[in-house]
């Protein structure tokens, strides 16, 4: 089976404007330029001018405007590699492309050989909107998943969304895997507290966060109704927005889907830079049991050096033949040192209205991409599948929701599980369970409501967005699709609303009541999706099946 985009990405592994955001122009100037003249300048046309020059769009589907391609940042290129991000350079004439930018440098597989993909200039974000004259319209900000290490904006098409559901949408890419996350000392010397902190990617999204703040209302967006939203990765990468001091006023609501947080240490991080180093000196001819002792008598200037004058090419492929790479790290500045426990005070975090979700069988994808069906017996497959979820689910939403909930002074705490697709020895399966990918195991059995099966619903993409090579096409049908189009159209009529209000109820949908405040509070916690053939199934529990 090809293996698409977001396949690769979840197989590796499975952020009101109040204020300029303090020293993020780590190399050179103090911010954007706000566009005075955006709050007039929004009148139905293909070109907008934004802070640093013109862009051009064009006419996509749903009666909607596109612009892709759309530099926020300058290429993190040469000695701008493993710092903060800058100001793109302006430009003269107006800028229009009708493609996306390059995918941001990640390893994938080519008839399955892996090989290098992507380029470090691909700091470049995406805009949609309606072709109206409507202004000051809520801005949906995607942040895409691939476990950080892989992944791109492109597969998320937001004309549906932004069209039908009348918003601004943003999607944009970011630095990944050690180009995204690398910390050593020879970094950090001499260098301001954000260029230091390894958490390049983090601070690429909160670069594009403040164009987008300073440059949405050029679009017709409101910069004052931001909603950072994001899946897998992106999930993760909006709640650290969320204790990230830099990130505050930039946005206004939070979406997380399929993440949670659990920053690595300084020190992990260190760890594996070394060894990246040692691997990259091994390259250049040092024997191996002597690279330690070589990467030891280097001084920082000289590891520093070092590090710069490799390739791409060079980078990643000493780096693909090491364990992983830690992400995320404590540093202090860009995340504070104690990591999720921030969410204790809340005056150690952004407080916002926030959505919180997860599948309710997140880890078979996982499973089944690494063949597990082969080989588990089925009680045992299930176990895991959904009662692993389950257990990770407590210790990763539930445990964030009453973090939040428990304080007077944060907005509306809302929780989601994602049922559409589980599989049920009893009633309905939306997969079929007369075949599957072996005899003994059923397509509902192996696959189920796993890890990214709600991305499509979301954004109104089912049909077009490929998760599993083609294997969509088993549970998305003719014959049950009043069920999962019904459901698709609730969804995001709730994503929608919560990012105009801060709250998702919409008239003549199931009320979506808030998270409780303790462990004891009586009534229902989750918002469930799900649907049948011919219709959803959307309700409030307080348990999950």
């Amino acid at each position: 089976m090809r293996t698409s985009i977001l396949q690769r990405a979840f197989f590796a592994a499975l952020l009101s404007a109040l204020t300029a955001v303090p020293g993020i122009q780590a190399g050179g100037g103090s911010g954007f330029t706000p566009n005075a003249d955006a709050a007039d300048s929004w009148d139905n046309t293909a070109t907008v001018t934004t802070s640093r020059g013109a862009v051009k769009g064009f006419e996509d589907t749903y009666t909607t405007w596109v612009w892709k391609a759309i530099p926020y940042a300058r290429p993190p290129v040469g000695e701008l590699r493993w710092q903060a991000p800058q100001d793109p350079d302006p430009w003269m004439e107006t800028k229009q492309s009708t493609e996306f930018c390059s995918w941001c440098p990640q390893t994938g597989s080519d008839n399955g050989t892996t090989v290098l993909k992507g380029s470090e200039d691909c700091l470049y974000l995406n805009i949609w909107r309606p072709r109206s004259a409507e202004k000051n319209l809520p801005v949906y900000f995607w942040i895409h998943g691939g476990s950080n290490k892989v992944g791109s904006a492109d597969p998320y098409i937001a004309a549906t969304l932004a069209g039908r559901h009348n918003m601004v949408v943003v999607t944009i890419n970011y630095r990944l895997g050690p180009l995204g996350w690398f910390t050593h000392p020879s970094l950090r010397e001499g260098r301001d507290p954000l260029s230091s902190s390894g958490n390049y990617a983090i601070l690429d999204i909160i670069q594009a966060l403040a164009w987008v703040r300073d440059n949405i209302e050029a679009f017709g967006g409101n910069p004052n109704t931001i909603t950072v939203a994001g899946q897998s990765a992106g999930g993760v990468n909006g709640l650290i927005l969320m204790i990230s001091p830099p990130a505050k006023g930039l946005f206004h609501r939070v979406i997380s889907q399929s993440g949670g947080l659990a920053p690595k240490s300084v020190e992990e991080g260190e760890e594996y830079a070394n060894s990246v180093i040692e691997a990259l000196l091994v390259q250049d001819g040092t024997p191996l049991d002597q690279a330690a002792a070589e990467r030891e008598s280097m001084s920082n200037a000289q590891i520093r050096s070092y590090l710069l004058s490799k390739t791409t090419a060079d980078f990643f492929a000493a780096a693909s033949g090491l364990k992983g790479n830690p992400d995320v790290f404590n540093d202090g500045a860009v995340i504070p040192a104690e990591g999720a426990d921030a969410f204790d005070d809340p005056a150690k975090y952004n407080q916002v209205p926030i959505i919180i979700s997860t599948t309710s069988e997140e880890g078979k994808l996982f499973m089944y991409l690494f063949g597990v069906y082969t080989f588990f017996p089925k009680s045992l497959y299930q176990l895991i599948g959904k009662q692993g979820t389950q257990i990770t689910r407590i210790t990763g939403l539930d445990s964030l929701a009453y973090k939040m909930s428990a304080h007077d002074t944060q907005p509306g705490v809302y929780c989601s599980i994602f049922e559409y697709g589980q599989y049920r020895r009893f009633g309905y399966n939306a997969w079929p369970t007369d075949s599957g990918p072996t005899n003994r195991m059923s397509w509902a059995q192996a696959l189920g409501a796993c890890h990214g099966l709600d991305i499509p619903f979301n954004f109104g993409l089912i049909g077009t967005f490929s998760l599993l090579g083609g294997i969509e096409e088993l549970i998305f049908r003719e014959d049950n699709r009043p069920g999962w189009q019904a459901l698709t159209d609730a969804i995001m009529a709730y994503n929608a609303q919560f990012a105009r209000t801060g709250n998702p109820n919409v008239p003549g949908l199931p009320e979506w009541t808030l998270w409780p405040k303790t462990k004891l509070s009586p009534g229902p916690r989750f918002m469930i999706f799900d649907a049948n053939d011919t219709g959803q199934l959307i309700h409030m529990s307080r348990t999950v099946r």
